[in-house]
């Protein structure tokens, strides 16, 4: 088990408007939705089992007509931060710009949100696909079927050349660690040309910025992770990452909330 102090200062809360965006995005995180106490300088302890579950599956059932993508995502929230891996007819799947799996280390004391999809660009007339999700020693999966339609749907080397505007694949909706914790939050894109991706902030006090080379605390990789060391209490808020192309652009929120271990 894990003890995990989660301190709800009334610096940082007493507004409505802060404590409302704060328990809005903790929501996400149902075990721990019930121990923050908002407009109240109150210290919670709350034993963090390890827990892991899966909030949003692929759909059972998939057609793939010739020329399109079928998209399959699998949503999951635990402690520690959940990695999701994709498999294909029990084959792990690997074929986007950066990594089509999720396997960013996680602290033991992190609690997260993630979300993984995966674009299905070939189907052989009838694949099963699985979401595998682990945290810790626990798994848990979900699997459906891909089916071809009418026609072909074999990609060619020259069409996975073609303009695509960047998709971000997994990022965590929420996450939690204790403060002084090394932190890596995932940011794995698809995109032709390849998308440079960015990350910006913006604190619980109102604060906001965006993460360049001469920050000393926060650092962007090369594959789109965003690395924070050490996390600090003044971190809690929404990180932003932002993958743009000349095609286009899209981006993904993740909420960082520091605790204090107990």
């Amino acid at each position: 088990m894990y003890y995990i102090t989660l301190v709800v200062a009334a610096a940082l809360l007493g507004g409505g408007c802060r404590s409302a965006n704060v328990n809005k995005h903790l929501r996400m995180l149902p075990h721990i939705d019930n121990n923050i106490e908002s407009n109240v300088v109150a210290t919670k302890q709350s034993t963090m089992v390890k827990l892991l579950a899966i909030t949003r599956r692929p759909k059972l059932h998939n057609p793939h007509p010739p020329g399109t993508t079928v998209e399959l995502t699998c949503e999951a929230y635990g402690t520690p931060a959940p990695s999701i891996q994709w498999y294909k007819n029990d084959a792990p799947v690997y074929e986007h710009d950066m990594e089509s799996n999720e396997l960013v280390d996680t602290n033991p004391t992190s609690l997260a949100r993630v979300v993984s999809t995966l674009l299905v660009t070939r189907t052989d007339t009838r694949d099963q696909y699985t979401c595998l999700v682990k945290a810790g020693m626990r798994v848990e999966r979900a699997s459906c079927t891909v089916y071809r339609t009418d026609g072909s749907t074999e990609v060619t080397e020259r069409s996975k050349l073609l303009p695509l505007a960047p998709r971000i694949l997994v990022s965590y909706k929420a996450y939690i660690d204790v403060i002084g914790s090394n932190v890596m939050l995932p940011c794995r894109v698809r995109g032709h040309p390849r998308p440079t991706i960015t990350w910006t902030w913006k604190n619980n006090n109102g604060t906001s910025g965006t993460v360049t080379k001469h920050n000393p605390r926060m650092k962007v990789l090369r594959s789109g992770e965003l690395i924070i060391s050490p996390l600090r209490w003044s971190d809690m808020g929404e990180f932003t990452c932002h993958a743009t192309n000349m095609f286009g652009s899209q981006y993904a929120n993740t909420f960082v909330y520091p605790a204090k271990a107990g």
